[in-house]
C-alpha cells in the first residue's frame, strides 16, 4: 500500500504504509490490512480456520471494523452494540474501538453458523486509531503491536497465548520456547470471545513516535532486537521500514503470511 501522511493528531502529522506477503510456504495469505485514507486508523488481522476459513475471518474483521470506525455514527450503527459492556469506558474512541471489536466478533460467528464448512473460523484483530487524544489500541489474538520511542522497541499489546500463560508461569529457555508443543495456540479470537474480554490500550503522543502493527509470520521468524534495529534504520521511511520486515521474515524462511504496518508521528 502507498504511505499515507495526513494530519491525524493535532500538533502531529502521520506517515503510514503496509504491506502482506503469502510467505514461502502457504498457499493463500489468511492476513488483511488496512489503512485509511486519512491515517485516522489502522487494521491488522490474521485468520485460521482453514485456508478459506482464515481469509474470510480477516477480511470479515477488516470490514466490519472500518465500517465502524469510517460511520460518523461510530457505534451507534450497530444495533446489537451492548451499551452496559461500554459505559465504563471512558471515552468515546476506547468505546469505539470495543464496539467494533465485538461487532467483528459476532460476524466472524454468524458466518460460521451460516456455512459449516467454515466452522472453527477465526481471528486475531489489532486496530490503531490516531487522535488528538492520542494513540488507542484494540488488541485480540497473537499479532502485536509495539512502539519505537527513543529508539527503543516495547511491545504494548500482550499476546492471548498458550504460550504466554506459560511464560508468566514459569521461566523458559529458548530451546524449550523453540519446542513448545502448543506455541502457536491463541487463547482469544474473534469468533470465540465468549468472555467478550478486549484488550484496549491508550499512549499519549510524541513527534517521532513509531508504531508497528505485525502478525505472527513476522514476530515468529525475526527476533525483537532484528526488529528494533531495522526501525531505527529506516527511521522516517515507512515504505522501507515494510519493506524490510518482511524481507526479514522471507529470509528466514517466511513459513507464514507476513503482515506489518508502520504508522510514524512526523
Amino acid at each position: 500500500m502507498e504511505p499515507d501522511t495526513d494530519s491525524g493528531a493535532k500538533g502531529f502529522s502521520i506517515s503510514a504504509f503496509g504491506k502482506t506477503d503469502v510467505g514461502k510456504k502457504r498457499k493463500n495469505n489468511q492476513d488483511s490490512i488496512y489503512l485509511s485514507p486519512d491515517s485516522r486508523f489502522f487494521i491488522l488481522a490474521d485468520g485460521m480456520g482453514g485456508h478459506q476459513g482464515g481469509e474470510e475471518a480477516s477480511r470479515l474483521a477488516m470490514e466490519r471494523v472500518s465500517a465502524v470506525f469510517n460511520s460518523p455514527d461510530g457505534p451507534r450503527q450497530l444495533g446489537e452494540t451492548d451499551e452496559a459492556s461500554l459505559k465504563d469506558i471512558p471515552d468515546a474512541i476506547s468505546r469505539m474501538t470495543r464496539a467494533a471489536i465485538l461487532e467483528a466478533d459476532r460476524a466472524v460467528v454468524k458466518k460460521g453458523e451460516e456455512n459449516r464448512e467454515l466452522e472453527g473460523l477465526g481471528s486475531t484483530l489489532e486496530t490503531l486509531v490516531i487522535d488528538e487524544g492520542g494513540a488507542t489500541i484494540g488488541h485480540v489474538g497473537d499479532s502485536r503491536v509495539y512502539r519505537l520511542r527513543g529508539g527503543a522497541l516495547e511491545h504494548v499489546t500482550e499476546d492471548h497465548s498458550v504460550l504466554a500463560e506459560e511464560l508468566k508461569r514459569r521461566k523458559m529457555t529458548p530451546e524449550e520456547i523453540k519446542d513448545f508443543p502448543f506455541k502457536n495456540r491463541i487463547t482469544r479470537a474473534l469468533g470465540h470471545l465468549d468472555d467478550r474480554k478486549v484488550d484496549i490500550h491508550k499512549y499519549g503522543l510524541e513527534k517521532h513516535d513509531l508504531f508497528l502493527m505485525c502478525s505472527d509470520g513476522l514476530t515468529d521468524v525475526v527476533k525483537d532486537e532484528e526488529i528494533e534495529r531495522i526501525l531505527r534504520e529506516t527511521k522516517g521511511d515507512p515504505k522501507g521500514a515494510c519493506e524490510k520486515l518482511v524481507q526479514t521474515a522471507l529470509d528466514g524462511g517466511g513459513p507464514d503470511n507476513i503482515s506489518v504496518i508502520v504508522v510514524e508521528v512526523v
